[in-house]
């Protein structure tokens, strides 16, 4: 299959890892279930059309129904099956034909991505701390990445209350100076000099996390985070662009050496084009 084509397959990937998301959880909180189980929201919502057979003619409805579910239900074996060579032992599901079971993972990383991915609101009362608890894990595990001696700092809206993450966008880039002796807030003339949380609030950067070299002097390695728990994560690839046209309004330089960009999401991204 060509790049081109798999491209084009984007949006029915994307509803069969949903359906992927769905079963692994039914796993989760049951112990096993069959991948057709996956199925069940879309089946709910009349939504197989994906899966109409070319020629219906001659064929009830209900055998009709059947091979909706059969053809959809292998998409999710065949999904199922990509993430388990993608993750090798660290998978935490067993798979056998049209059933998972569930192997709780050794940090329960995985199986909280999964939630984030699946919470009905990620904004409404408990919910609104999913985003701000991913943010976390993805510096402390880009510390892990980058070894001994990296650090790190969240600097996503909003403030949490188990961080000391200041309010206004002015004071977190402060704090991050402070910490790293980078980033120095010089606001463009056209710019507030410390914008309200109604105006600026993240400028799109969730987390950074850097690395220095021994001597102690500036340009140090940096990686400006992005995180997008939503399911419109595809809409968040360039919240920091390539060129840091919006940090650099706020300022200058933003970092001595030039940063990486990093983007997170808890969701699996199916489509390898």
């Amino acid at each position: 299959m060509s790049s081109d084509t798999k491209w084009e397959n984007r949006r029915h990937d994307e509803r069969i890892a949903k359906d992927a998301d769905q079963a692994e959880l039914i796993a989760v909180r049951y112990g096993s279930c069959n991948l057709e189980a996956g199925t069940f929201d879309d089946r709910i919502a009349d939504a197989m059309d994906d899966y109409q057979i070319s020629d219906p003619r001659g064929v009830t409805r209900w055998a009709n129904d059947d091979i909706k579910i059969e053809s959809a239900t292998s998409d999710i074996g065949l999904e199922v099956g990509r993430r388990k060579r993608v993750l090798g032992t660290l998978y935490p599901f067993d798979h056998d034909g049209n059933r998972i079971v569930h192997r709780p993972s050794a940090t329960l990383v995985y199986e909280f991505c999964l939630a984030v991915s699946l919470a009905r609101s990620l904004s409404e009362g408990a919910y609104a701390r999913l985003p701000v608890a991913f943010e976390r894990l993805v510096r402390d595990t880009l510390i892990c990445f980058l070894g001994k001696g990296a650090d790190g700092y969240r600097t996503g809206w909003p403030r949490d209350e188990h961080e000391e993450r200041p309010t206004r966008f002015r004071a977190v880039v402060e704090k991050l100076s402070a910490l790293t002796g980078e980033f120095n807030w010089l606001p463009s003339v056209s710019m507030p000099h410390d914008p309200d949380p109604a105006q600026i609030k993240d400028e799109g950067l969730d987390v950074v996390v850097w690395k220095g070299i021994p001597d102690g002097r500036g340009g140090k390695l940096v990686l400006l985070g992005q995180c997008a728990c939503g399911g419109d994560y595809q809409s968040k690839f360039h919240d920091i662009d390539q060129q840091f046209t919006k940090l650099s309004q706020w300022m200058n330089p933003v970092t001595w050496a030039w940063p990486v960009r990093v983007f997170s999401t808890p969701h699996h991204i199916p489509n390898d084009a």
